[in-house]
């Protein structure tokens, strides 16, 4: 009785710091977010082609194939050294905006801003993981990860609202000035963890924090779902086009139901996963979205039916990839930080081998990407129900 009211204390003491590094990820993903919408502005203010911006965001998601090098600072150096690392990266690459005003001066913050966020993402949820109960996680990681939809929904919008109201550079130094403020606060009221291992080789510790069929079955999950999701995010603006003519109000209402639908996702995970179980969640959202993908197709005769199909094949997405973080801390327990990189970099590939697959495929319409998206629905599930026995 005594060990569970300790436990119980424990885990509240948790929340502020819960609290505090969901503002934090808030502020990285506004960084993240906000290029998609506002690309245009930023490619005026310096008067390059949008395209010249697009290479640079190709370059931002292959950051994410150093996750696992950057996972290995946070097991030698601990997660809040990395952490503040990340913090350090961002903060960093938003205010050479300020000292170079042009073209260079946006890619080092892009890119900066990138690296950051795959350091700063992964020890974040390793730290919690490190300090919740499993039985708690999907509360306080589903918590943490509101912080996507949010820096989408609240985020962006006040990011536009300075652009309007000052100039394109100040979203930058908004977000510098509270990126420094969350790594002053963090190094001052987090608490240091022991780092959790000493002097082993990065490959040997790669392959000890991946071999075991769980959490292959893990980084399988990972790439499948999204790759799924990427065979449909790539040309959902132009099947809406196509099917209902060019309508910029469709497209604008379509990412603000994509924004409610990450909400409604991630509120799920934080609400039930640990009441229903993390398994089984990831197995209702990943079945859920191998019915969206069969239902969305059928929706192009209306607008109306096209944006619901989109609310649901995008809230059963977040609902496996939320689900699927507080799974995934237990499939590699003694390697956390450095298993959760590489699932973040499994998930970077997904995307990046599925991305110039997806138009091919729209040739032949929605149906065949989404046919494919069920079809890599149908591997996750599979190894979800065969290899992975956390529940």
């Amino acid at each position: 009785m005594m060990v569970s009211w300790l436990e119980k204390r424990k885990v509240w003491s948790m929340l502020p710091v819960v609290a505090l590094l969901t503002g934090t990820r808030t502020i990285i993903d506004t960084g993240s977010r906000m290029i998609y919408p506002l690309l245009p502005v930023f490619a005026r203010g310096v008067r390059v082609e949008v395209s010249a911006i697009v290479s640079i965001m190709t370059l931002m998601q292959l950051l994410g194939l150093v996750a696992p090098f950057i996972g290995r600072i946070a097991e030698q150096r601990g997660r809040k050294f990395t952490i503040l690392l990340g913090l350090l990266l961002y903060v960093t690459g938003m205010v050479s905006v300020f000292i170079l005003p042009d073209f260079t001066g946006l890619a080092t913050a892009l890119l900066l801003g990138a690296l950051g966020r795959t350091a700063l993402g992964p020890a974040l949820q390793a730290y919690i993981g490190d300090r919740v109960p499993y039985h708690r996680r999907g509360l306080y990681l589903g918590f943490v990860e509101l912080a996507w939809s949010g820096a989408f929904l609240f985020g962006v919008p006040a990011m536009t609202w300075l652009i309007a109201s000052y100039n394109w550079q100040a979203p930058f130094l908004a977000l510098a000035i509270l990126g420094a403020v969350s790594f002053v606060v963090i190094w001052l009221r987090v608490e240091r963890d022991a780092p959790a291992v000493h002097h082993v080789a990065f490959l040997p510790a790669l392959r000890a924090a991946t071999s075991s069929p769980m959490a292959l079955a893990g980084l399988c999950l990972g790439f499948s779902i999204s790759a799924a999701n990427q065979l449909v995010s790539v040309v959902f603006g132009t099947w809406i086009e196509a099917s209902f003519g060019i309508q910029l109000a469709a497209l604008a209402v379509a990412a603000a139901v994509i924004g409610m639908s990450e909400l409604a996702g991630e509120g799920i995970v934080t609400f039930f996963a640990d009441r229903f179980g993390k398994r089984r969640l990831v197995l209702v959202g990943v079945s859920s979205n191998i019915l969206a993908c069969l239902i969305l197709p059928l929706t192009g005769v209306n607008v109306n039916l096209a944006l619901v199909g989109l609310f649901f094949f995008y809230l059963t997405f977040e609902l496996s990839v939320v689900a699927s973080i507080p799974l995934a801390t237990e499939l590699s327990p003694d390697a956390r930080a450095l298993y959760l990189t590489v699932l973040m970099t499994a998930g970077t590939l997904g995307r990046a081998l599925l991305t110039p697959v997806a138009p091919a495929l729209f040739a032949s319409g929605l149906l065949a990407n989404c046919l494919v998206a069920a079809g890599l629905n149908l591997v996750a599930i599979f190894v979800v129900r065969r290899y992975i026995t956390v529940k």
